[in-house]
């Protein structure tokens, strides 16, 4: 019975021992497959990373130049670009290798450099810190006599081609800054302090921002030995990156920009574009490192529109049956007192062309301030046009619902009201349209480094006004220019219309002058907008030149240079 029970034990015994192996042999198994997994997961997926660690150690790159391009709308880059030169220190590596280097090429680099730049003195170099390279930026004559020198470790030059932003508020270089200076008010000192920001998520310049976050820099890399030398250097160009071209003709904007140069105004705005498509051509003032007067002065709402104004209180008593083509209206002899009109009696079309402000104060007043609020806001008159950062936004000054027959009154002349440059462009416009407010627009496409169309931007429009309405105002403003105080901007055998503007300042020394006007040439219409800013006042308070003897010469010349460029 003993030997029976020893016999069954045994059995039991090797059946647990079978039963170990075989689980720490599937263990095993397990294991093994793990690492199979892990070797192949590196090897096959996951090795780039890993490669860029490793080429790290013994490749150094130097990236140069713009994240991406913005061309014109002919495909020539807008981007102005320098040539700078650098010479390249590593501390470690060129205390610690230099050991048996020739004193000769030692000496020529350290005289060389101080000679340029007496604060680059590598005898003062310790090969010590955090791994960081000295960058000292040379001349070309200093690069080309350093570029030679190889056999000097943990030392290399090389030559970049950087983006220079010469004048901020080129619109080139405004839609490439992802940041701004932010003024705001000190709580506790009263003070203005300015801060550099992000901008914001949805402004344009953040749009393309985000359109081309994948992008790649072009790079210089250098191949890095284990003691330090330098092997020779390779351009790295990048393969995928998405560029930004703009409607904006680089042609055309030189033109406009030299025709601005040689007025006497020292500030000057000017945006032409096309009318149909929306496709701003030029955008252009005189001086680009002030504010861009295209897009409003921060803070301001932009500026007071004056006579050009007018238009939105005629196509908008016109369209809503509020006034007659032919309805003649008397002088008020207790309005605007100053105007030589009294006695007269006009129709609104003759009252634009002489720019009555007695007239259209009584017009403003049949049409009410709610219905000129809504039809400028119809035509972007009252939010961002491009979107970009720093541009302001229009405002009418006084209680919409509830306004003052005095109010109304210099609501209806553009005394009451401020807009911006490229939201007074929708003015001619939107009439030239036959009533349709096509939104303006600076960007035509996103391309590739071939300037491959990878997405369009397709025109956004409304109908604001009846066809007839902008036939009939149409015939008004190009009255105004055949006949009327828009008579500089007249060109013989050309249909041109147009309004002019002359704002006056409560506060201040300065008056503002302004043309908006439509034309056709080679079958194509325009529209373009003329904004002279801060004209001096005479003692009497009155403008030493008005907006049809300051922007419309401006606006004819424009068109000239055009006429020219055929």
């Amino acid at each position: 019975m003993s030997s029976r029970n020893n016999i069954f034990g045994y059995s039991n015994q090797n059946n647990e021992i079978r039963k170990r192996t075989w689980l720490v042999m599937v263990l095993f198994m397990l294991l093994f497959c793990l690492l199979i997994y892990r070797v192949s997961s590196y090897m096959y997926f996951n090795s780039k990373p890993l490669k860029t660690m490793a080429d790290a150690q013994y490749t150094i790159d130097e990236k140069y130049g713009a994240l991406y391009k913005v061309f014109d709308c002919n495909g020539e880059d807008l981007l102005t670009y320098k040539e700078k030169y650098y010479a390249i220190i590593d501390p470690v590596d060129y205390t610690r290798f230099n050991e048996y280097t020739s004193k000769y090429d030692l000496e020529t680099l350290t005289i060389t450099l101080r000679n340029y730049n007496k604060t680059y003195d590598l005898e003062k170099i310790k090969g010590t810190g955090n791994g960081e390279k000295l960058r000292y930026e040379i001349d070309k004559v200093t690069y080309e006599k350093l570029k030679d020198i190889k056999k000097v470790k943990g030392f290399y030059t090389y030559c970049s081609t950087d983006v220079v932003k010469d004048g901020y508020w080129k619109t080139e270089n405004i839609l490439t800054s992802t940041t701004y200076n932010k003024v705001s008010v000190n709580p506790v000192s009263k003070k203005e302090v300015s801060n550099t920001v992000s901008k914001s998520a949805d402004s344009l310049e953040m749009q393309i921002c985000n359109k081309t976050k994948n992008n790649e820099y072009t790079k210089t890399r250098f191949a890095k030995g284990i003691n330090g030398e330098m092997g020779a250097a390779t351009t790295i160009k990048p393969k995928n990156n998405i560029n930004v071209r703009l409607t904006i003709d680089k042609q055309i904007q030189d033109k406009v920009e030299d025709i601005l140069h040689n007025e006497k105004y020292n500030k000057i705005g000017v945006v032409l574009m096309e009318s149909n498509s929306g496709k701003i051509r030029a955008m252009a003032q005189k001086d680009d490192n002030a504010y861009n007067v295209n897009l409003g002065y921060p803070s301001t709402n932009g500026a007071l529109p004056g006579s050009i104004f007018k238009v939105i209180v005629d196509e908008a008593g016109i369209d809503m049956n509020k006034i007659d083509n032919s309805e003649q209206f008397a002088i008020n002899p207790k309005l605007f007192t100053q105007e030589n009109f009294k006695g007269n009696t006009f129709t609104v079309a003759e009252a634009l062309v002489k720019s009555s402000n007695n007239i259209f104060a009584q017009i403003g007043w049949k049409v009410g301030v709610q219905n000129i609020y809504n039809y400028a806001r119809k035509q972007g008159m009252l939010s961002k046009v491009l979107n970009f950062q720093q541009e302001d936004i229009g405002n009418f000054q006084e209680d919409i619902l509830n306004p003052t027959y005095a109010q109304t009154s210099q609501t209806a002349i553009g005394q009451n009201v401020t807009i911006t440059p490229l939201e007074a462009l929708s003015i001619p416009n939107t009439i030239i349209n036959n009533g349709v407010y096509v939104k303006p627009s600076i960007i035509d496409a996103y391309v590739n480094d071939k300037k491959e169309v990878l997405e369009k931007i397709k025109p956004k429009t409304t109908t604001v006004l009846k066809k007839e309405t902008a036939e009939t105002v149409k015939l008004h403003m190009i009255d105004v220019v055949n006949r009327g105080t828009g008579d500089a901007a007249y060109i013989k055998g050309m249909d041109i219309g147009g309004k002019t503007g002359t704002t006056t300042y409560e506060k201040g020394n300065k008056s503002d002058g302004w043309f908006v006007g439509f034309f056709t040439l080679n079958e194509k219409n325009y529209s373009m907008v003329v904004y002279v800013n801060d004209i001096k006042m005479n003692r009497l308070g009155i403008a030493d030149e008005e907006g049809g003897g300051t922007a419309a010469p401006i606006f004819k010349k424009v068109i000239y240079a055009l006429k020219n460029m055929q």
